[in-house]
């Protein structure tokens, strides 16, 4: 039977210096065996299925323990076996085949046990016979391989050349056999010493033909085996030959493999990750072995016959987003794809655009006149490689007729960059163009030439020609292959009349769905703005004017276009130009119905930043046109006509957009310029306005409903009558050489009794008479004309203010009648639950953005209209604004809401400017609506609501804005008399009070608790300090009311029911931060408010107990312990009746108190009551140790307030002392209670601090420490809480609030040393620190690092030094490198955390002295660990980002204590070795930069020395910062966009201050320039990223003289010189200039 070898690939061979005694004793058995085996096969004389279970044992790693040398003899012995089963082998003696291969074994074991004799009798050195041993072993292992892989090798081209049958199963382990041989770890060490195993070229031919049966046949079985094995031999150069020296093989295999490749993307199998494997190999010795063929002819048509469809339809597949479904790494298999695509892009322009093809391309594709001469006789055979690409592109078997057109256009852009990169220079643009018009061809759009349509396209054609011809046409623009004089003069505009074609056919099929159709205009209009003009009628109606677009990326396309067309034509002073031709299609006899608004958002921004830089001559020549157009045009045959009167329409908007961003005249404007805008708005006003004006008023009509043409003449002409209005009234102000078209005597008429509707003062001719007229027409309009009529008022009241003298009653009613008009016009309109956003454009509303419109209008002039609002029109603007904050967005809003304008964003910005508090009686107005919406909210759910709380507080009979103070009693609250408001307020408080008492409670939903929350949120934008006392008041009996007046239901929420508590309390505690905070204390007790408060929440707290490990339940906690504490100290401030109310308070707390859980007397047995009653007692506690602390030196008043204190602390320590008694056994401490255990502590000592103070006792350093330490009311309490922390510190690893107060109190414990061992203590806390850091919670460590260094702070105060020195071995101890080695990260991460706290603690003595003695070891520890994170991408975030932070406060703080710079240099290797990687950039950059500005600030000296270092480190960042920040197509300002922006900052920043810091580097600034430049010519960076490092490289240029500007321009490469040469103009122009202009007034 056939044996090969019995350990399978990589273990096939093993180190005979290793295994050589266990060897010989293996072998002495296994020739034994062998024999035995040799005369079982004969007497059995078995067939070809004996291979099967040897192939089997080869091929699943037979027995691990056989030798190397046991398999060698076991083979040959098999060997002879197969030969007589019919297998042929490896060639052999004629002799016995069973006896040779025994006795050979025999005499080889003999001759080694000889020699192992002699081995042990010599002298010999161990290694040299070891030595000699592994060069034997070594030579029988060559053989051995040589010899299997022929026998392998041979056995499988019989098999397939027919020669031999075989069953499957055995072909398959045949094949699985030659994989383990191809892999084996000892032949690749064989290839490394030097020696050769050849391998037949026959397998190469097998391996391609089985490629291709599983293409053609779609058989996929043993397809991975083989492309094992193609692999392996493709990744060992001796083996690879087979293929290398055979081209055409090599050709073939490829093209085999793509083909393989494509069928498995395309189908919806697993691909299998060797092919792609096998691929990248199969390129890379391609690659390698093309570049050595001399016959480039050759090369390309095997290329062109064999692998050209195939890598171009695998390259399209891989670039598409095609899915490589592998079983591997999605990533790195992504990379693999990259990386083939690259591979076929360098195959295609090495082998299709060769330097020796020139000529044949020359040839082909210029013509005869334009081609230069060749040598008769040069070109035997010249090719048509132009002809070939074409036949390949256009071959219908390319592939599947589906994807064929895709292909095709993915391919044609590549090919022309390939072409461009092999052939491009400025003698060849010509033919560049020519090889661009040739691959056009191939695309289907090219047949669309004229108005022929032979075939229509679908769109996803169109979409993928259009994205082809967009990437040649940006190619042939930034390869600068058209230049518009070379080609007029020389090559009779050939270029300009196809690029002509192009536009033309672009605008005679109009795809405006389609972004690229967009693009492609754009870039023909920067080649040459001409080449559109003759089409540029049709290229506006399809781009602008009758397009319909509301896909966002398509709209960009469109604005780029349309906005590259305004500043083309802007810069050739023709825009006039361009606008007569927007005015003719405009005026098209096309269907305006089913036009898009002629401005809309996208296309108005970009019209808006070209009439910003036009000269106003350019701009009066616009409005002229359009004026001439409306009067030759349009209103002659506008009568009647619906479709000119939307044309007028469209007109009136772009003159009313144009004349609103017109420069504003002044006294500067040349005289001619002001005269010609006189006449334009008098020709305007005469010739345009009036005669529409008259045109409305002589039309008779009866009809209900407005025609058409009507309603459209209205809209116009009142908009043109707006935009006069406002321009005449902006030129008058500003300038004073124009004279308005208005009478003067107008002006005075203001104080007459004009009406209203009179607008003769700010509009010639549009008197009350005309406007009763015209409003007939346009009073049932609701959308231009309304909004038009009342800005036409709101001017008239602007135009009175400004011109009136001295108001009459008269014009005071006037003013009110235009504010009651102006507010009521569109009051209706907002009653609507929908609303369309609005743009801002004037001539754009329409019914639906109408209300919008509006709501702007009262808003923005709130100021204007308010003086003169009614008190009713007053409440109805209160009553909107709360109304249109609550409207909830039913819609999805577009992606550019940001520039549009909706009904809440114009609420949200009154609710939070300044402007509403301004206006009392609307502010007071509006706390109303918000109390009486609540009342109505909780209306539903009670049977008497005349009784409740809230509706009482929104009575509307009760003037509450008539409170509102006018004079200086407004701080000072009510009168002696008191005002019904406050009578009101002091009942709504009584009845709060005795609710609570009566333990009436109002039951909530949810839904009543959202609407509630809702309505909280509208009222915490509220400023505190504009609210007068009877509002705060209001306020605070409002929040009040919610808080203990009302309950959840049985089917609410918990935490929902929590939230709303929370809210209401926060509120209250922020309330009390307002100016007016002490007026609730007019009508409460704080006593009572407190009893109340606490007496319904204990009631609250009946029904929670699921919740009291939750976050919902911890900020309830907070929330009500924060309004206590403010409300107590509020109750201090006022020091009035403070004895009375602490008492009271005391009291009502005492009766509160849990029993034990044994008895039966508890009131307050839930735990939840039980944490809130701790959080009040605590809060009193540290209120009143805070008091105290501040009323120190007032002995009579400390002895008033000791007392409560002690009594405090007492029923706070005794309180905490049974919830722990009935708290469970075994369980962690409940959260609450830290806190609370914290400011009992404090107090506590407070208390023996002060009483101290008080009873004359020495301070704390007389001998008398221990009777302090007796006079803590609750030590043992306090050292159980320490013992317990302790114990659970390490086990609340992932909790950070609670982890934040146990080490709070871990600081406050012992920051107090009398009570305690301080050197126990510290060394404990800090083992149980180290062990916190070391858990699985250590991501927190940044939430925790304010507790920690606090914490650390304190022990290093108290502890001893013996103590820190303990403390500093054990940091030692962990920044040990071997725990790294260990995988032990944690260790090493809690003593770089430790290092850093320590650092931030104020150290001093001999314990500075002993931290900076060892700060040479932290340094190089620090950075070993550093060399070995790196090398583990998971520890950069974990361990390189920590390492880096404490490196940089290390060196900070050692500025002055780190002397030796050896050690400070020892950070480069830390900084050069560190990846930046991607996933973490900016945390890492950050920590780098952070260390290199430490260096630079705080060791210039050291720095200077070690220049290099420094300088490579920095430009890793510069490099890395342009890498990142690379143009990416339209990322926009995302989140990782920001960091890199910081980072390009930072860069800034380091830039400039070594160029203002450290003369010295003037040597060194050409280097630093060199590398900026060398690296700015790789990348074209994003904009915001270029502007920060070029600011910092202009200050690395001042240091530069003109020598090393010289040597830079003469040792640069070309491509950079260019770089530097367009840096350097920038630099003089920008910033050189600049800056000696500074220093020209710098003293």
């Amino acid at each position: 039977m056939l044996h090969p070898p019995a350990k399978k690939g990589k273990e096939l061979l093993q180190n005979p210096e290793e295994e050589e005694e266990e060897e010989e004793e293996e072998e002495e058995d296994s020739l034994e065996h062998r024999r035995a085996g040799i005369g079982k096969r004969e007497r059995k004389r078995d067939s070809a299925a004996a291979v099967v279970p040897a192939i089997a044992t080869a091929a699943g790693g037979a027995s691990a323990s056989a030798a190397a040398a046991a398999n060698c003899a076991r083979a040959r012995g098999a060997r002879a076996a197969a030969a007589r089963d019919g297998i042929p082998g490896p060639a052999v003696s004629r002799r016995s085949p069973s006896v040779r291969p025994v006795a050979r074994d025999a005499r080889r074991l003999s001759c080694r046990r000889s020699w192992r004799a002699r081995r042990a009798r010599s002298r010999t050195p161990p290694a040299a016979a070891a030595a000699a041993a592994a060069a034997h072993y070594r030579r029988c292992w060559l053989a051995l391989g040589s010899v299997l892989l022929d026998w392998v090798s041979r056995t499988l081209v019989l098999l397939y050349s027919k020669k031999l049958e075989l069953p499957d199963e055995i072909i398959e382990k045949l094949w699985m056999y030659l994989d383990n041989i191809l892999h084996s770890r000892k032949l690749q060490n064989l290839f490394k010493d030097g020696k050769t195993i050849t391998l037949r070229f026959s397998i190469a031919q097998i391996i391609n033909e089985r490629l291709s049966t599983f293409y053609t046949q779609k058989i996929l079985k043993n397809l991975s085996i083989v492309l094992s094995c193609c692999s392996g031999i493709l990744s060992s150069s001796p083996l690879a030959i087979v293929y290398t020296t055979k081209f055409e093989l090599l050709v073939d295999l490829l093209s085999k493999l793509c083909h393989i490749a494509c069928c498995q993307l395309l189908s919806e199998d697993i691909v299998s990750s060797q092919l792609f494997e096998a691929l990248q190999l199969a390129f890379g010795k391609y690659l390698l072995v093309q570049r050595q063929q001399a016959n480039a002819n050759r090369v390309f048509g095997q290329v062109t016959k064999n692998l050209l469809q195939p890598c171009l339809l695998l390259r399209h597949l891989l670039s598409t987003g095609v899915q490589m479904r592998t079983s591997g790494d999605g990533c790195a298999q992504h990379h693999l794809g990259k990386e083939i695509r690259n591979h076929i892009e360098a195959l295609l322009r090495v082998a299709v655009f060769p330097p020796e093809l020139l000529p044949s391309y020359t040839e082909e594709l210029l013509p005869k006149e334009e081609s230069p001469k060749i040598k008769k006789g040069s070109l035997k055979h010249v090719l048509l490689p132009v002809n070939t690409i074409q036949s390949a592109l256009g071959d219908p078997n390319f592939c599947q007729p589906a994807i064929h057109g895709k292909v095709v256009a993915n391919t044609v852009p590549l090919l022309f960059k390939l072409f461009l990169e092999s052939y491009n220079k400025t003698e060849n643009h010509l033919l560049g163009f020519h090889m661009f018009t040739q691959l056009f061809q191939c695309l289907k759009i090219s047949h669309l030439q004229g108005d022929l349509w032979n075939s229509p396209l679908s769109s996803s054609e169109w979409s993928s020609d259009l994205l082809a011809m967009e990437q040649l046409l940006n190619t042939v623009l930034s390869s600068n292959i058209y230049n518009i004089a070379s080609d007029r003069i020389r090559h009779k505009e050939v270029q300009f009349h196809f690029y002509q074609q192009l536009a033309q056919m672009l605008v005679n099929h109009p795809q405006a769905a389609i972004p690229a159709w967009f693009r492609c205009l754009s870039t023909l209009i920067s080649l040459n703005h001409l080449i559109v003009e003759p089409d540029l009628d049709d290229l506006l109606a399809s781009a602008w004017i009758d397009a319909e677009i509301s896909e966002p990326r398509t709209k960009k396309a469109q604005e780029s276009l349309i906005g590259a067309l305004f500043h083309t034509y802007a810069k050739l002073r023709q825009f006039q130009k361009l606008f007569e031709e927007v005015l003719c299609v405009v005026c098209r006899p096309a269907a305006e119905e089913l036009r898009c608004p002629v401005l809309p958002a996208s296309i108005k921004t970009k019209l808006c930043e070209c009439l910003q830089d036009l000269p106003s001559t350019q701009i009066l020549d616009v409005a002229s046109l359009i004026l001439k157009k409306c009067q030759t045009v349009i209103i002659p045959d506008v009568r009647g006509d619906s479709d000119m009167a939307l044309k007028l329409q469209s007109m009136s908007t772009l003159l009313h957009f144009v004349l609103f961003h017109m420069t504003s005249l002044d006294d500067s404007t040349p005289l001619r310029i002001v005269h010609r805008t006189q006449n334009l708005l008098e020709t305007m006003q005469t010739e345009v306005i009036q005669v529409l004006f008259n045109l409305l008023k002589n039309i008779q009509t009866e009809e209900k409903e407005l025609e058409v043409w009507v309603e459209k003449v209205g809209d116009s002409v009142l908009l043109l009558a707006c935009t006069w209005v406002a321009t005449d009234t902006l030129f008058g102000l500003n300038c004073r050489h124009y004279v308005s078209p208005l009478p003067k005597t107008t002006f005075a008429l203001a104080n007459s009794t004009i009406g209203i509707w009179d607008f003769s003062d700010i509009l010639p001719g549009l008197d009350a008479k005309c406007w009763e007229k015209i409003n007939i027409h346009l009073r049932c309009s609701c959308s231009t004309s309304r909004y038009c009529t009342e800005w036409l008022v709101l001017q008239k009241m602007k135009n009175m203010l400004m011109h009136t003298s001295c108001f009459t009653e008269t014009s005071h009613q006037i003013l009110q009648h235009a504010a009651a008009f102006i507010l009521q016009s569109g009051r209706s309109y907002l009653n609507g639950e929908e609303a369309e956003l609005w743009d801002g454009n004037v001539g754009s509303i329409n019914s639906l953005s109408y209300p919008t419109a509006h709501w702007h209008l009262v808003v923005s002039n709130l100021p204007v209209l308010f003086p003169y609002l009614s008190l009713n029109d007053t409440l109805d603007v209160a009553g909107l604004l709360l109304k249109t904050l609550l409207v909830n967005k039913t819609q999805p809003s577009p992606n550019d809401e940001s520039s549009l304008i909706t009904i809440e964003k114009v609420s949200k910005d009154l609710l939070c400017s300044s402007l509403l508090p301004e206006m009392c009686m609307l502010h007071s107005s509006f706390l109303s609506h918000i109390i009486q919406q609540s009342a109505r909210v909780l209306c539903p759910t009670v049977q008497n609501v005349a009784k409740q709380p809230l509706q009482q507080l929104s009575a509307e009979d009760i003037p509450w804005w008539d409170n509102v103070p006018t004079s200086e009693v407004a701080s000072t609250g009510p009168s002696n008399e008191p005002s019904v408001c406050w009578t009101a307020v002091e009942k709504v408080a009584q009845n709060i009070l005795s609710l609570v008492k009566e333990r009436s409670y109002i039951t909530l939903e949810e839904e009543h608790i959202e609407r509630l929350l809702n309505l909280l949120e509208i009222f915490s934008a509220l400023q505190l300090d504009s609210l007068f006392p009877v509002d705060h008041t209001r306020c605070f009996l409002l929040l009040m009311s919610l808080a203990v007046n009302t309950r959840a239901s049985a089917t609410c929420s918990e935490a929902f029911y929590l939230k709303f508590l929370t809210t209401c309390f926060h509120l209250l505690a922020h309330l009390q931060t307002g100016r007016n905070a002490n007026s609730s204390f007019k009508v409460f007790y704080a006593s009572d408010v407190l009893e109340a408060v606490l007496t319904s929440v204990f009631v609250a707290c009946e029904t929670f107990s699921s919740i009291l490990i939750t976050a919902s339940w911890n900020a309830f906690l907070h929330g009500i312990q924060t309004f206590l504490e403010y409300y107590l100290h509020i109750m201090f401030e006022r020091r009035q009746s403070v004895k009375l109310n602490l008492e009271k308070f005391m009291s009502f707390l005492a009766t509160c108190q849990p029993y034990a859980a044994n008895t039966q007397h508890s009131k307050h047995c839930s735990p939840a009551a039980d944490q809130l009653l701790l959080v009040a007692l605590t809060v009193q506690c540290h209120v009143l140790s805070l008091h105290l602390q501040q009323q120190h030196g007032k002995h009579q008043a400390l002895g008033t307030l000791l007392n409560f204190l002690e009594q405090a602390v007492l029923q706070a320590g005794a309180t905490i002392e049974l919830c722990l008694q009935n708290s469970p056994k075994g369980q962690p401490l409940p959260f609450a209670f830290i806190p609370c255990i914290t400011t009992l502590l404090k107090a506590d000592s407070s208390y023996v601090h002060l009483l101290d103070l008080v009873t004359g006792v020495s301070k704390p350093e007389s001998p008398t420490k221990q009777s302090k330490t007796q006079q803590l009311s609750h030590n043992e309490l306090y050292k159980q809480f320490y013992d317990q922390i302790l114990k659970e510190l390490d086990l609340a690893s992932g909790n950070v609030q609670f982890l934040q107060s146990a080490l709070q109190f871990l600081t406050v414990f012992c920051s107090i040393p009398e009570r305690h061992s301080v050197q126990a203590t510290s060394v404990a806390v800090f083992h149980s620190v180290r062990k916190l850091l070391k858990g699985p919670g250590v991501q927190f460590i940044q939430d925790l690092e304010v507790q920690l260094t606090e914490l650390m702070s304190q022990l290093v105060e108290r502890c001893t030094t013996d103590n820190f020195c303990i403390m500093l071995r054990l940091l030692l101890e962990g920044l040990d490198v071997g725990n790294i080695w260990k995988q032990n990260t944690e260790a090493v991460l809690s003593a770089v955390v430790l290092v850093k706290m320590l650092l931030n603690c104020p150290l001093g003595g001999e314990k500075e002295k002993a931290f900076w003695l060892s700060s040479p070891q932290i340094i190089t520890a620090l950075v070993l660990q550093a060399k070995e994170a790196a090398q583990d991408a998971a520890l950069l975030s974990t361990l390189i980002v920590p390492i880096l932070e404490t490196v940089a406060v290390l060196l900070r703080r050692g500025e002055r204590v780190l002397s030796n710079p050896h050690h400070i240099t020892l950070v480069f290797n830390i900084l050069l070795t560190v990846p930046l990687d991607q996933r973490i950039y900016g945390s890492i950059f950050l920590g780098i930069h952070e260390v290199l500005f430490s260096i630079l600030q705080c060791h210039p000296k050291v720095m200077l020395k070690a220049a290099p270092s420094f300088l490579n480190t920095f430009h890793r960042l510069v490099v890395s910062v342009m890498h990142e920040g690379r143009q990416k197509g339209d990322r926009g300002i995302t989140d990782e966009f920001e960091v890199i922006l910081k980072c390009a900052q930072l860069v800034e920043r380091m830039y400039t201050y070594i160029a203002a810091k450290t003369e010295e580097f003037t040597v060194l600034s050409p280097f630093i320039v060199a590398q900026y430049v060398i690296e700015l010519q790789k990348v074209t960076l994003h904009p915001a990223v270029k502007k920060h490092l070029i600011e910092g490289i202009y200050h690395i240029l001042d240091l530069c003289l003109e020598r090393d500007i010289k040597f830079l321009n003469a040792s640069l490469p070309v491509g950079v010189r260019e770089v530097l040469k367009e840096l350097y103009r920038d630099y003089n122009h920008y910033h050189k200039t600049l800056k000696q202009g500074d220093e020209k007034y710098t003293a």
